[in-house]
């Protein structure tokens, strides 16, 4: 799978602040996060615990944990369906709360990767 325009005019734009950056004799840091499985790798049991750690009600985790837990999925091939299959991950995509799911999860990112220089 390539990249699309949008994509491409990001990463060359991102090389020349790098190239320029080094012509400046300025030093440079640079965290690539690639959210592009997001959807389909999110563990339930962490997002529902930073969920629950970031304040919110109560009855609004269960809601969530009711909206996640207990999917199943089953595919289709040359007609044959497969024996349905638990889904422990990702949030459901194409859903008004995937997104906000997501934020959840990836919120705290820079807390839990921060570097000391």
């Amino acid at each position: 799978m390539g990249l699309d325009r949008d994509t491409h005019v990001k990463v060359i734009t991102v090389c020349q602040n790098i190239a320029d950056a080094l012509d400046e004799g300025v030093g440079t840091d640079a965290i690539i996060i690639d959210f592009s499985k997001a959807f389909d790798l999110v563990p339930h049991d962490r997002l529902l615990t930073k969920l629950a750690a970031s304040g919110v009600d109560s009855t609004v985790v269960v809601w969530v944990r009711e909206f996640l837990v207990g999917r199943t999925k089953r595919v289709r091939v040359r007609g044959q369906l497969s024996k349905e299959v638990k889904i422990t991950s990702g949030v459901p995509q194409g859903s008004a709360l995937g997104p906000l799911l997501i934020l959840v999860y990836v919120n705290d990112i820079l807390e839990e990767h921060r570097l000391d220089y």
